[in-house]
């Protein structure tokens, strides 16, 4: 009988990190977002927050890591059916993570959380962070990507300044 896995999917094809095993670090069935954006693939935010809190324990991650089979991938990322930074012990799932596999460390972000100081040092800890931004101004953030309360676009544009200052991995 196959494993069922609840929070790792794929591996998908990506033209950026080849071939990229998912972990999803905070959904439970539904989309959970900073941003609730015109254009998103995966719909209508479910949880619109830009609270960070724990969604789903760090030994459940472990948990299905230790059960994959052998697979030929390029990158576990974490991404998924929402903003992994929301996650408040993300950190810990990459650490984790990193003990477990030899593949390098992704992170899909949407950016809207790289201006906390906990945000980036998390982030850090991958191998290869994927920040967004698609608005130019704070009127295209709102129409746009429509953010939580909360969230300015001057935040998310010095979040990701500063993190390139501090971080020596691979950026995009």
């Amino acid at each position: 009988m196959k494993p069922m896995f609840k929070y790792i999917y794929g591996p998908v094809p990506s033209w950026r990190l080849g071939s990229s095993l998912g972990i999803d670090p905070i959904s439970k069935g539904r989309k959970v977002c900073s941003f609730d954006c015109i254009y998103c693939q995966i719909g209508k935010t479910g949880l619109f927050t830009n609270e960070r809190k724990q969604f789903i324990e760090v030994k459940e991650i472990v948990a299905e890591l230790v059960m994959l089979p052998v697979l030929k991938i390029d990158y576990i990322t974490f991404s998924g059916a929402g903003e992994p930074t929301l996650a408040e012990n993300l950190g810990e799932m990459i650490k984790a993570a990193k003990l477990i596999r030899k593949e390098p460390i992704a992170v899909i972000t949407n950016g809207s959380l790289m201006g906390l100081d906990e945000v980036r040092k998390e982030l850090a800890l991958a191998d290869f962070v994927i920040a967004k931004l698609d608005a130019y101004s704070p009127e295209s953030l709102q129409e746009i990507n429509r953010p939580a309360k909360g969230i300015e676009f001057g935040s998310i544009l010095d979040g990701i300044k500063e993190f390139r200052k501090e971080y020596m991995g691979k950026l995009a």
